[in-house]
């Protein structure tokens, strides 16, 4: 009978040892799947030269030539430096959004965005310029 009580803690003290890692190995695979998972679910972050151009093509499409034909080329020369030259590719498909709404106003093909669409664009791309410490300016898209 001693034998056999001996036996069993020894068991209950092994089940208790296997639990107790057991528990440390999902609580380490739950620390890492949420730090991935927050990771994985933040905006990219754009570089300060990113957001420095960014801003550059918003404050010059409050200056876009209000002929068709030069608002296109506008439109294309933007679209051109944006690509060539911005990294982030979230953050220039933001700001590409906006472009749009300013060429498309001069050449009628959409009227001016609401202040909620603004709001969400320019949420939207300061998000990327976070650590970048950087606070991009959307002015409405002039009539």
């Amino acid at each position: 009978m001693v034998i056999a009580e001996q036996a069993g803690i020894r068991n209950s003290k092994k089940l208790m040892a296997f639990g107790i890692v057991a528990v440390f190995i999902v609580a380490a695979v739950g620390v890492g799947g949420s730090y991935w998972w927050k990771q994985h679910n933040e905006p990219s972050q754009a570089s300060a030269a990113d957001c420095a151009l960014a801003q550059k093509i918003i404050d010059s499409a409050q200056k876009i030539p209000q002929d068709k034909a030069a608002a296109t080329k506008w439109h294309l020369d933007m679209h051109n430096l944006r690509k060539a030259k911005m990294k982030d590719g979230y953050l220039g498909a933001t700001v590409a959004r906006y472009e749009d709404w300013a060429a498309d106003r001069v050449t009628g093909q959409t009227a001016a965005p609401t202040k909620q669409e603004l709001a969400e664009v320019a949420d939207t791309a300061n998000a990327h310029c976070t650590d970048a410490k950087r606070t991009l300016v959307f002015p409405p898209i002039a009539s």
